[in-house]
């Protein structure tokens, strides 16, 4: 087939999806299908708890985005997907076809919508959006200002959930009616990652009112309580919900997802193995060799995939998926920040200006302006975070000499 105004679909428009779009020649018509106005810098979600980021800070307008790289945006879900017949379908009732589709949906809150622990849906307040950080904020804000104690309970010590509980120590550990409990079903926190990492949280969290419930998964979430496993019961005021991922509905529907858990199976190349002209990038790839859900994986994924998809149009050979080892950020509120690599884990509070650099960078980058335009804001952005996060800790320590 000839490359030239092939019709290329890409279902999603975050980290992989921008990632093929930016990557994807105006030459083809590309459509690129979100039902969000805005593309969100999702790792920094937990700064809005304490109030370091505000939700503008963490938004771009997706279809500006994709009109500077020159192709479509469609504001809208796809609800049914045929890749035989090369066409998919969004809940506005718009078909659309194509030649080429990339599938970079990401992944769903497990148990949000989906059975299995009772009461989640309706009691705890998901941690997946800006959204859900500002009503997780608003939430607090409003406990806070009552008489009463407050408890407040993270369910899920991953990445999301650690960076969470980080955030509201930086905000409300000095304040004596406020207790926080963080509760895995794994056997540390961080499960996956180096066990020494368990082991310098726990001490971080020591002089402080939390609870650390390692082990046992929740069994049901009420109004003001929720039950685990083991048969403990814990107050709650307010549950905040970081406990796993789940695959799109769609993946399965759509033929591209194997036996569960139902993510969408893909060969080294990103091609998935049920339709060859569907390649999937991002959370919802699952590859021979999983790989961490992480956004510089969903990125480097979104541009093979557009790569992959060109050359298949054109007859050419696909690339294999080649995951770089890059190290992993972990922020812990303004107590401490990680830098892991493989088994070797890098702990300093002056690495949360590194982090704050990644994103700023990010964010000019895809910036509607261009990044010329927009590298000045975000040089001052800088700063300002820089200041924000990583300066008082320099003062800190050096006061501590």
């Amino acid at each position: 087939m000839s490359p030239a105004r092939a019709r290329i679909a890409i279902v999603g428009g975050n980290f992989a999806g921008l990632a093929a779009a930016t990557a994807l020649s105006a030459r083809h018509a590309v459509t690129v299908i979100d039902p969000g106005r805005f593309f969100e810098w999702v790792p920094h979600l937990h700064e809005i708890l304490s109030g370091v980021k505000t939700a503008p800070a963490l938004r771009l307008d997706r279809a500006a985005i994709v009109r500077r790289a020159g192709h479509r945006f469609v504001r809208d879900a796809v609800s049914a997907l045929h890749p035989a017949e090369g066409w998919l379908q969004t809940a506005g009732g718009r078909t659309l076809r194509f030649d080429a589709c990339i599938v970079a949906l990401g992944a769903v809150g497990h148990d949000h919508g989906v059975p299995g622990v009772p009461g989640v849906a309706r009691h705890a307040l998901p941690f997946r959006s800006v959204d859900d950080a500002r009503a997780i904020a608003a939430r607090l804000r409003a406990l806070h200002w009552r008489p009463q104690p407050m408890q407040v309970v993270v369910a899920g010590a991953g990445i999301a959930g650690v960076e969470a509980l980080g955030e509201l120590l930086r905000r409300y550990r000095d304040d004596p009616k406020v207790s926080l409990q963080l509760v895995e079903a794994g056997p540390r926190l961080l499960p996956g990652l180096p066990p020494r990492l368990d082991a310098d949280l726990r001490r971080l969290c020591a002089p402080f009112d939390v609870g650390l419930h390692v082990g046992t998964p929740i069994a049901a979430v009420a109004a003001k309580s929720l039950r685990l496993a083991d048969g403990r019961r814990l107050r709650s005021d307010l549950t905040l919900w970081s406990a796993g991922l789940a695959p799109p509905p769609l993946l399965r529907a759509a033929g591209l997802a194997g036996p569960p858990p139902g993510w969408a199976d893909a060969l080294p190349t990103l091609q998935s193995r049920h339709a060859e002209n569907v390649f999937v990038a991002g959370d919802v790839a699952q590859l021979a060799q999983p790989l961490g859900k992480q956004a510089y994986h969903a990125l480097d994924m979104g541009a093979l995939a557009a790569a992959n998809a060109e050359r298949w149009l054109a007859g050419r050979a696909l690339r294999r998926y080649q995951p770089s080892p890059k190290p992993v950020l972990i922020a812990f509120g303004d107590l401490q920040t990680y830098l892991v690599a493989g088994r070797t884990v890098v702990a300093n509070r002056l690495l949360a200006g590194a982090k704050e650099g990644i994103y700023q960078w990010f964010m000019a980058q895809q910036a509607p302006s261009g990044l010329t335009a927009a590298l000045p804001a975000a040089a001052g952005r800088l700063w300002q975070g820089w200041q924000q996060l990583a300066l008082p800790q320099l003062l800190a320590l050096t006061r501590s000499r």
